[in-house]
């Protein structure tokens, strides 16, 4: 299987990553606060998702280094039973999953796709091996922020394939989201502590 990109459409946050924040928002990220927005984004399969905005004190190439280490998720996501990647390509990499889902057992793969040059990375199911979803799609985009920040726009969408109604799993998915986003940020910013100059 290859990774060729497919049409997509990037993600547009303006050129600070900032883009459609309120002021109230803005003040809540500069306080360290995971910022759910409720922008209308979309993943590059053209599904809207629930959408956050994280700033890591972190430089955005350390920050692009690591989040883009995505064998290294099952470190600092709890749900994540088990991970293994099976391909890797130029720019993209297939990586299986088991998942705790809603407090069911999940597994998938997923085909991650890199753009270093837009610190942006996204990611897909892969349809065509064995998964227990019927929609999963997501990505990051970096910003560099200044005094070694990075403002990450993140964006996900899962759709288990056991029945959950739509507001209940919204709502759920949610409240997850913004849990994940807190470890992402601490992981982030406590691998840079231990090792400013990379090479995770």
């Amino acid at each position: 299987m290859s990774g060729q990109r497919q049409d997509y459409r990037i993600p547009d946050f303006g050129t600070d990553g900032l883009k459609g924040l309120s002021p109230e928002q803005i003040k809540k990220l500069q306080a360290g606060e995971v910022v759910m927005t409720s922008s209308p984004e979309v993943t590059p399969d053209g599904h809207s998702v629930i959408a956050a905005v994280v700033l890591f004190k972190v430089p955005v190439e350390r920050a692009w280094e690591i989040l883009s280490a995505t064998d290294r998720q099952v470190d600092y996501l709890e749900e994540i039973k088990d991970l293994r990647v099976v391909e890797v390509g130029e720019d993209f990499n297939r990586t299986e999953f088991e998942v705790k889902v809603m407090g069911q057992k999940v597994r998938y793969t997923v085909i991650h796709h890199f753009l270093p040059e837009f610190y942006y990375l996204w990611w897909e199911l892969d349809k065509k091996a064995p998964h227990d979803l019927k929609a999963l799609s997501g990505f990051w985009r970096l910003y560099p922020a200044g005094e070694g920040k990075t403002i990450g726009r993140y964006g996900s969408r899962v759709v288990p394939a056991f029945p959950v109604p739509a507001s209940i799993r919204t709502w759920l998915f949610k409240n997850s989201v913004r849990s994940s986003l807190e470890k992402v940020k601490a992981y982030v910013e406590k691998l840079y502590a231990e090792k400013p100059a990379g090479t995770l």
